[in-house]
């Protein structure tokens, strides 16, 4: 029996509140036969080999524009009020070490995990440690930055 071979791909839904009473083989087959071609070609040849879905209503934080400064901080109290309370996820901030876009996204949340966790041990650890290193996020694209100035 040789074991079968493959990509793993995943993909979230944000705001799919319409999505949810569809059984989870329709969402599979909306993915795998629609949305993943229409957004890479080679997709359409792919053979799913096994398949997972998860459903969560209700569990998107919601922010509107313009809330930023009233999301917790990444140092949560303060170190020198707190120490050992961080907070970490999409919705924080993260003060001289923002990363990226300051969206709600994994990516952010992931960062933020890393640096809350750098934070804690910096501010209760007695010995030295290693912090995690975060690699910044490259400059943006000419073209990119040509778009945020015409808009």
């Amino acid at each position: 029996d040789i074991p079968q071979e493959g990509s793993v791909v995943a993909c979230d839904f944000y705001n799919a509140g319409g999505l949810m009473s569809l059984s989870d083989e329709d969402l599979v087959k909306i993915l795998t036969d629609e949305l993943l071609p229409s957004a890479v070609t080679k997709f359409a040849d792919a053979k799913l080999v096994d398949s997972w879905v998860g459903k969560y209503p209700g569990v998107v934080s919601w922010f509107s524009p313009g809330s930023f400064d009233k999301r917790p901080p990444l140092e949560g109290a303060g170190t020198d009020v707190l120490p050992n309370i961080k907070c970490a996820g999409d919705w924080v901030r993260m003060g001289e070490r923002e990363h990226g876009a300051k969206g709600l996204c994994q990516e952010r949340a992931y960062v933020s995990g890393f640096e809350a966790a750098n934070s804690l041990l910096k501010s209760t650890c007695e010995e030295e440690f290693q912090p995690h290193e975060v690699l910044p996020v490259r400059e943006d694209e000419a073209q990119f930055k040509m778009g945020m100035e015409l808009n």
